[in-house]
C-alpha cells in the first residue's frame, strides 16, 4: 500500500480537452448518493460533451489531482443574463472527506468575484447537511426555503446567497 501524499489539487476551467475525464467524472458519480443532492442536469457523457464543448457566459470547473477530475463547479445564469450567478458543486464519491469540496468552492467563489459579481447563489437540499454547514460557514445567507417532495421524502429546498461587499444586487 502507497502512502505517497496526494497530489496538489488544480483547478481549471472545463474546455475541449476535458471532455473524455469530465464524462468520466460524471459517469463514475450517476448514484443516488450524489445524483440525489446535485440534480441540475444529468451527470452523462453527453451532458459532458456539451459543457466541455459548448461556449457561452456560464462558467464550469474542474478540479484535478492529477489527470484526474475529483471535483466539478459551476457558476450559471450568465447566459440568461444574471448578474449574480448560481452557484454548484460536486465531488468524487471517492474523494469525500478530503476537503476537496471547500476549497473548490472558495476557487469558484473567488473566480466569481474575479468578473465582478456582486455576490453568488446556490439552491441546497436541506437533507444536505454538510453541504448547509460548509455554505454557512463561508458566511452563505439563507434567503428562502420551499417545502418538496423528493422521491416520496420531503425535503426543502434552501435558497443561499453570498454577496461581495454588501451590495444589494
Amino acid at each position: 500500500m502507497s502512502h505517497d501524499v496526494p497530489t496538489a489539487l488544480r483547478y481549471e476551467r472545463v474546455g475541449p480537452e476535458h471532455v473524455g475525464e469530465l464524462a468520466a467524472l460524471f459517469e463514475r458519480n450517476r448514484i443516488p448518493a450524489v445524483t440525489e443532492m446535485f440534480d441540475p442536469f444529468p451527470l452523462d457523457a453527453d451532458q459532458a460533451r456539451k459543457i466541455a464543448l459548448e461556449g457561452g457566459e456560464d462558467a464550469f470547473y474542474v478540479a484535478l489531482r492529477g489527470e484526474l477530475a475529483v471535483g466539478f463547479s459551476m457558476l450559471r445564469g450568465f447566459d440568461e443574463g444574471y448578474a449574480i450567478p448560481s452557484f454548484g458543486i460536486f465531488v468524487d464519491r471517492s474523494s469525500h472527506g478530503q476537503s476537496i469540496g471547500r476549497e473548490l468552492t472558495a476557487w469558484t467563489i473567488e473566480q466569481a468575484r474575479r468578473r465582478g459579481c456582486p455576490g453568488v447563489r446556490l439552491t441546497v437540499y436541506a437533507a444536505n447537511v454538510a453541504a448547509r454547514r460548509l455554505y454557512d460557514s463561508l458566511g452563505f445567507v439563507e434567503q428562502q426555503r420551499q417545502s418538496i417532495d423528493r422521491m416520496g421524502r420531503s425535503d426543502e429546498k434552501v435558497v443561499m446567497r453570498l454577496d461581495f461587499g454588501g451590495q444589494d444586487g
